[in-house]
């Protein structure tokens, strides 16, 4: 394993322990969403900077994490819908619909 590829597993690691502890203390359904949100833009960053050898590189690098984690969090949301423990009552899926709504309008009006 290079030396970059270390330092990019034992980040993944760390960051995934004190998510796993954060998950298991009292922290509100916000706090804990907040803070893996917080998360989400440590590892993007860090790893970006480690592996970019230019601009260029660290603006795709970050392009392709938010589509994979915005598909990640979607595969997610989707799973609670199916299995019922997200459904029009949950607090947020209003926005959620919205938001929704609006990426679909965006796609559709965008030259892909």
């Amino acid at each position: 394993m290079s030396e970059i590829s270390s330092v990019i597993f034992e980040l993944n690691s760390a960051v995934d322990d004190i998510e796993s502890e954060a998950a298991q203390n009292d922290l509100s359904e916000a706090a804990l969403e907040e803070f893996k949100v917080s998360l989400d833009g440590i590892r993007t960053t860090v790893l970006a900077l480690l592996t970019a050898t230019d601009v260029a590189d660290y603006k795709d690098f970050v392009r392709k994490f938010r589509l994979r984690r915005a598909a990640q969090v979607s595969q997610n949301v989707l799973s609670g819908i199916v299995d019922g423990t997200i459904t029009r009552e949950t607090p947020g899926f209003e926005q959620l619909l919205a938001t929704v709504d609006e990426t679909l309008a965006a796609v559709a009006a965008a030259d892909l």
